[in-house]
């Protein structure tokens, strides 16, 4: 009972960090803002996304399923854009702690989990941007957590049905499960096999994987009969010039997720002299990363384990190795440019090299000698780590919150009581969700012709049959889809009225607009169809 209580007092402590650092660290946007629709969707009735069109990683069956149990107690509120990733983030910390630290005791176990829950749970200001907002496959990798976790014994079992369903759950909601979970996995049943030169041993996680995809495909194929969403196969990946530049990003762009170097994204402001603390949990993720592929490595070769090491322990090691690699291949493949919003590709290699270094470290505190002058020697330095870590993290909860451009908008909105409207698409669902409904504003994007026609990812089509709309709005300052005056005006004809709201346009007209490709329209004010 006393773990279990610290483990759930744990959980809710971090939930309240993980918030307020949220809400200091970055503005809502209409990313979050549509899984939170989604949810909404869900909680109403429409489990399959029924009319829906979402992109590969529709989160479907990972960020949306928190979003729909969450919001049947709040409703659709702009808190949540930043309070379900804090949870989600949070059960990451808290399960990756109990990874880190099983099969030790005493200062070892205490060491395991207290790096997981230092590198993770006092993240630096570039990790808070990608590890604290949704959807950014923070949850993927808590999937792949759960499945590594299940699959740890080697064995068939309950454990091995919970993996294959969070495998299958991962892969329906995010194919970068495909990769990070189904092919760790598989790889790491390969490997052993070569650990322990018997075929037999590494069956349970090939089946485990190939369970998982033949359990999304059918579940895919269920939803389809019923009606779901359709989904956008296509993904940009880089050229073969942008894969080598990503390499040279990857050493700087991993330190800088760990609080080493400014980046793009700055340090929060902290000093350089905290700043320089972080290089410790650097070098303890970086450790546990090469420790566990040395240990994999040599184990493959060398054939069967010795027995000091138990099997879950190993297992579970090069589960997490894998998945770490498996990662930063995603990151090489999919960043296309220098844009930081591609820190996103490495968030779940610095959660798998977290649990890593978790262990390591627990396994070099286990080795110090039992001399009572250097475990207390040991822990003092440990507490002064911890102390600047979160002395660090301080700057990031004091500093001041970013500024949510879109509040203006909203309260104007509201005032003029222009209650439905269309835009492009940072401006849109992120307005629905900040006023939390009261205002409703659907995607849309213009035609290569300069036509405005529904945004085909991102939106469902029921928002826009039969659907008139009072307004249309754009940011000046984020162009996007070819959304401006021109393309609305060439569309929907004479716009009779201009609002200046910031960096924001409202357009309005004399008469009622339907999105052309709706099939309907009504007096002769909907465009032809595109």
């Amino acid at each position: 009972m006393v773990v279990l209580a610290t483990v759930v007092g744990g959980y809710l402590v971090l939930v309240a960090i993980f918030y307020v650092s949220a809400r200091h660290a970055f503005a809502g946007d209409s990313d979050g803002a549509t899984v939170v629709l989604q949810g909404q969707a869900m909680g109403t009735g429409n489990l399959t996304l029924h009319g829906w069109a979402l992109s590969l990683d529709s989160f479907w069956t990972v960020d949306a399923v928190v979003y729909t149990l969450v919001e049947l107690v709040t409703g659709v509120r702009a808190s949540l854009l930043f309070l379900v990733p804090s949870m989600i983030a949070a059960c990451v910390v808290v399960l990756g702690a109990l990874l880190a630290r099983e099969g030790r005791r005493g200062i070892a176990a205490v060491a395991s989990a207290a790096t997981v829950v230092v590198v993770l749970g006092l993240p630096s200001h570039a990790l808070a941007n990608v590890f604290l907002r949704g959807p950014l496959h923070v949850g993927t990798a808590l999937l792949c957590l759960c499945a590594f976790a299940g699959l740890r014994s080697g064995r068939f079992g309950r454990g091995w049905v919970a993996a294959v369903l969070c495998l299958a759950a991962g892969v329906l909601g995010d194919f970068q499960t495909a990769i990070l979970g189904i092919g760790s996995v598989c790889a790491a049943g390969v490997v052993a096999m070569l650990r322990t030169r018997d075929w037999r041993s590494g069956v349970p996680e090939v089946a485990a994987a190939v369970g998982g995809l033949i359990l999304a495909a059918m579940a895919r194929v269920a939803s389809d009969l019923v009606g779901t969403f359709s989904v956008n196969t296509g993904h940009p990946r880089a050229s073969g010039s942008q894969m080598i530049t990503n390499l040279h990003y990857l050493p700087s762009w991993g330190a800088n997720m760990l609080g080493v170097g400014s980046g793009q994204l700055g340090n929060g402001g902290v000093p350089v002299a905290l700043e320089a603390v972080h290089l410790i949990g650097l070098f303890a993720v970086t450790g546990g990363i090469i420790a566990g592929a040395a240990a994999m490595v040599r184990g493959a070769i060398r054939g069967p384990v010795s027995p000091v090491q138990s099997s879950a322990a190993w297992r579970l090691e090069d589960l997490l190795v894998l998945a770490v690699f498996a990662d930063l291949v995603v990151f090489i493949v999919l960043t296309t440019s220098n844009d930081p919003g591609f820190l996103r590709y490495l968030t779940a290699a610095v959660i798998f090299g977290a649990v890593l270094a978790g262990r390591w470290v627990g396994r070099l505190a286990a080795s110090l000698p039992s001399a009572p002058r250097v475990r207390r020697g040991a822990a003092a330095v440990c507490l002064a780590v911890v102390a600047a870590l979160a002395a660090a993290f301080g700057f990031t909860l004091s500093g001041p919150m970013p500024k949510q451009s879109f509040a203006q908008l909203d309260t104007f909105l509201e005032a003029r009581q222009l209650d439905v409207g269309i835009g492009d698409y940072w401006s849109a669902s992120i307005t629905t969700v900040a006023t939390g409904g009261v205002v409703t504003v659907r995607p849309v994007i213009s035609t290569p012709g300069g036509r405005v026609v529904r945004y085909q990812r991102q939106s469902a089509a029921p928002w826009y049959t039969n659907q008139p709309f009072e307004f249309l709005v754009y940011n000046t300052a984020r162009p996007w889809g070819g959304i401006d005056a021109t393309t609305a005006s060439s569309t929907f004809g004479p716009v009779i009225r201009t609002y200046v709201i910031g960096p924001y346009r409202v357009l309005v007209w004399r008469h009622p607009l339907y999105v052309p490709g709706t099939r309907h329209c009504q007096e002769g004010f909907c465009a032809r169809e595109p």
